[in-house]
């Protein structure tokens, strides 16, 4: 792709003719373009996005959790087929598709994304946080449950604790502590804010152990493709 555009990007993934080597050419691109620093405005939102997937079909969610008040205050779903087939580091391939026009559709202002997978914490530089963030110009958070690259020190046992993940000697994520005593999430940039900035958003709307609003995204997704009979 000469340009990135996420309405394209989608119709070029639903026609099935990105392979491999252009997919990897894609992410090292989309990783020149993402843009690590402070955010520009003081977050209210935090929005949830995560897929539940059947053979053929697949449930999109996407949940706005207000950080003020601490509820959801919208949310919405969309079904479609199953963009891809499953290829380690290529996820994107397979979840972009179906979260890029839910979240063009966020009727407010002052929001992070969460995506469930990775951003800058990944082997080419960056993964489905990164792209939904690049694609659609939003400051976009990867959380994810296991470490695709990289390495790090446990970090203390108490909720909030994080240590850094490191790859090639770059600072990529990081592993935090979102609950006591609980295994650690890997968080990392999407884009447009700091490895400290995502940390504490991750924190800030954590219960168990996944933040509330990709937990509840989770369950809606998982919810709405089983009344659909999980096709």
């Amino acid at each position: 792709m000469s340009h990135l555009r996420w309405g394209a990007f989608c119709e070029e993934i639903s026609a099935g003719t990105m392979a491999r080597g252009e997919a990897e050419a894609f992410l090292r691109t989309v990783a020149q373009r993402v843009r690590e620093g402070p955010l520009p405005f003081a977050p209210s939102f935090l929005v949830g996005a995560d897929v539940a997937y059947g053979e053929r079909q697949a449930v999109a969610a996407v949940v706005v959790w207000d950080l003020r008040e601490g509820k959801v205050v919208w949310e919405e779903t969309r079904e479609g087929p199953v963009a891809a087939e499953y290829r380690p580091g290529l996820f994107f391939l397979r979840e972009a598709p179906l979260v890029l026009p839910l979240l063009s559709r966020v009727p407010f202002d002052g929001w992070v994304a969460l995506l469930h997978g990775h951003g800058t914490a990944h082997p080419l530089g960056a993964g489905l946080a990164s792209v939904v963030g690049v694609l659609l110009g939003r400051p976009t958070v990867g959380c994810a449950g296991s470490l695709l690259c990289g390495r790090g020190g446990e970090p203390g046992q108490e909720k909030g604790s994080w240590s850094a993940v490191w790859w090639q000697g770059k600072r990529v994520g990081a592993f935090l502590r979102t609950r006591a005593g609980v295994k650690p999430v890997v968080v990392s940039v999407g884009h447009g804010l700091t490895l400290e900035e995502a940390v504490g958003l991750v924190h800030a709307a954590s219960v168990y152990r996944f933040p509330e609003p990709l937990r509840l995204a989770d369950a809606l997704a998982r919810k709405v493709l089983s009344a659909a009979g999980g096709a």
